[in-house]
């Protein structure tokens, strides 16, 4: 493939700012050689405008068309071989085997949709045939804006879950790229725009945007054709497009997943029990891919106690062992050092291991641990703050009613872990641990987050803006989707999913029952 530096808009490429970036190899600090073109705001309303009317034109599309759609972006993006990788690679440093993983997990949730979307249940559909007669369904919201993250360049990115989701609930998209993997998002967009053009999708169905600054995503989602919008990415950037959605005439719903500290409680029997095996498991989930996940265990709470403070040494000796990894680009690097020396600032903080940039060619930061007390926490919620690294804060409690105390201050997160012992009376902790997160773990660590249907990825503000939703799973469909009732209205008049016949032969709810059967 070759890479040009431009915008694609509705399968046209598009250069017409003059503001340049570059993409920079993290290991080097090299910059590439191609200049890429941020987006105007023209730019910006043209791909908007044409994924508005590809939502009309979309409007009588079949589900199974669209199945088909998320089949051939599967195959577009397995067909552009090693060279995405190779490419990606040295944008992010993640490495060929971390992003080989990736690359199947991204064609892999194309293809889960596009499972869902020939089953046909998703759509929900409910009769109630009574009088009045009441037929609900889902129907797409309309154009989707979703911004790419910096950690999954294949994943979360051009051609990530929202992405999937968002084409598979039946609406065009706009993606606002991540300057930090432009060259990666280039190929993407080749293979998407290739599939939309095979299948013969209206060119609007899909566009990419580059930026290195925030007027492109600002412009986006202001633009009145964008009814929703995906995020992947930090609390300062999340709550900015959340609060830019929320000042339009008319406000649409953003799905912000802004990151999380991932609370780890762990007991004292627990300890007793294994405590080797949760320190080489806690290393390993803390310091896996550099500490660049938004499920990295960042906040570890325990009663005060010989055991725990051995405990605390234990990690801190193998925190300093283990080797310092690559940071995704300078301001990854820049941002986790800003967040850690904030967390120094308070008095109570005490630096045990790391604390500081690695040195030398790459963006590196040394594996970091730090302690401070219950009391520290609570008085101060800015020690909640996500450090997005190999980073984690061990939070020492005086008693059992301190530690619970300590959980029901804390903040919204994605996920919540529990390490005990099957004969332990936790249930209360566990109910303390469920109000805080989307996922609750019972002796696991929280990196590692399973593309299944039962995943919830999400949890309470401000580890998101809408709780009740998830970014991964089939599930993520329903963020791009809102129901419809039809009253009364005539069977001929009626959505084939919703009509007496069944045609499409989907699961229905039927007057209080699951149906496959036609009605009468």
């Amino acid at each position: 493939m070759t890479l040009t530096g431009h915008n694609y808009i509705a399968g046209e490429k598009s250069a017409e700012g003059g503001e340049l970036f570059y993409s920079v190899d993290p290991r080097t600090k090299a910059r590439g050689e191609l200049a890429f073109h941020s987006a105007t705001e023209s730019e910006v309303a043209r791909a908007a405008e044409a994924a508005l009317v590809a939502h009309q034109q979309m409007r009588g599309i079949a589900s199974a068309r669209i199945a088909d759609l998320l089949d051939e972006i599967a195959a577009q993006i397995g067909a552009l071989g090693d060279e995405l990788l190779h490419t990606a690679d040295r944008e992010t440093g993640l490495g060929l085997p971390r992003l080989t993983g990736e690359r199947d997990r991204t064609t892999g949730q194309m293809r889960a949709f596009a499972e869902l979307l020939r089953e046909g249940a998703y759509l929900r559909a409910i009769i109630n045939s009574g009088q009045p007669t009441i037929r609900q369904m889902q129907f797409p919201v309309g154009p989707v804006a979703i911004f790419a993250a910096s950690n999954f360049p294949f994943a979360f990115a051009v051609a990530g879950g929202d992405s999937a989701s968002a084409l598979a609930a039946g609406c065009p998209i706009v993606v606002k790229a991540h300057p930090g993997h432009p060259a990666t998002s280039e190929l993407f967009a080749q293979a998407m725009t290739a599939a939309v053009s095979a299948q013969g999708f209206p060119a609007g169905t899909f566009s990419m945007l580059q930026g290195a600054g925030i007027d492109v995503g600002q412009w986006l989602v202001a633009h009145e054709a964008i009814e929703a919008v995906g995020f992947t990415g930090s609390l300062r950037g999340g709550r900015a497009i959340f609060d830019a959605a929320a000042a339009r005439p008319r406000p649409i719903p953003v799905y912000a997943e802004m990151g999380s500290v991932n609370p780890v409680v762990i007991t004292q029997a627990a300890l007793a029990a294994r405590a080797e095996a949760i320190a080489a498991g806690l290393v390993g989930s803390v310091t896996l891919g550099s500490g660049q996940f938004c499920t990295n265990p960042g906040l570890i709470l325990l009663e005060d106690s010989a055991a725990s403070q051995q405990f605390i040494r234990a990690v801190s000796a193998k925190m300093e062992a283990a080797p310092a990894g690559v940071l995704l680009n300078e301001a990854v690097a820049a941002g986790l050092e800003n967040a850690v020396s904030q967390t120094q600032a308070n008095p109570q903080i005490e630096l045990l291991t790391g604390g500081e940039a690695s040195g030398g060619q790459a963006f590196c930061y040394r594996n970091t641990v730090l302690q401070t007390r219950a009391a520290a926490i609570r008085a101060d919620s800015g020690l909640q703050t996500e450090h997005f690294g190999p980073v984690t804060l061990f939070v020492l409690c005086e008693d059992a009613a301190d530690l619970r105390a300590t959980i029901n201050g804390l903040e919204g997160n994605l996920t919540s872990t529990l390490h005990a012992e099957a004969d332990e009376a936790v249930d209360d902790l566990l109910g303390l641990l469920r109000e805080k997160a989307g996922r609750v773990i019972w002796n696991d660590f929280p990196t590692g987050v399973a593309v299944v249907p039962a995943m919830q990825h999400g949890g309470p503000y401000p580890a998101t803006t809408a709780p009740a939703t998830t970014s991964v799973g089939t599930n993520a469909i329903y963020r791009f989707m809102r129901p419809i009732a039809f009253q009364n209205v005539p069977d001929a008049l009626l959505p084939a999913p919703l009509q007496d016949a069944n045609p499409l032969g989907i699961l229905r709810m039927v007057d209080g029952e699951y149906s496959q059967a036609p009605l009468g």
